[in-house]
């Protein structure tokens, strides 16, 4: 059973958001595949840079997006997506430099976080997309 499982629960209807979110997802669990399963620090490495650079990619087209409808809880939504960011590259950088190991917790904290930002924060954007000019034109499509 996958560690976080997609469901229809966390799809917030823009294709492209889900399919990013949906990717996050699947490097989330080949982590936690690693880390239950032992696997080496090289392996775990290269899936903490593809989460930290999947991540990135995400938000910087989730932002985009957002400020192309214009909503207006941007600055709050590029907040969190800073926050995140910082802890989660901080936690990679300690992990190169050997002084910190992929734990259940940490695990625990990324399920949480990107389940949550998922459910409530992004949500929230879904609909407002939904319902303005730009997306009401992609919905038309």
């Amino acid at each position: 059973m996958a560690y976080v499982e997609w469901t229809e629960e966390l799809s917030i209807g823009i294709p492209q958001v889900d399919g990013e979110h949906q990717k996050l997802v699947t490097i989330l669990n080949l982590l936690n595949e690693a880390v239950v399963m032992g696997k080496g620090t090289q392996i775990m490495g290269e899936l903490l840079s593809q989460l930290v650079e999947n991540t990135i990619i995400h938000f910087e087209s989730e932002e985009q997006l957002m400020s192309d409808a214009e909503y207006p809880d941007l600055e709050e939504h590029q907040y969190q997506h800073q926050k995140l960011v910082e802890e989660v590259g901080t936690f990679k950088q300690e992990f190169d430099d050997s002084r910190q190991r992929v734990t259940h917790e940490m695990m625990e904290f990324l399920k949480f976080w990107l389940s949550r930002h998922i459910v409530v924060d992004d949500m929230a954007f879904g609909k407002y997309y939904k319902n303005c000019p730009m997306g009401l034109d992609e919905n038309r499509d």
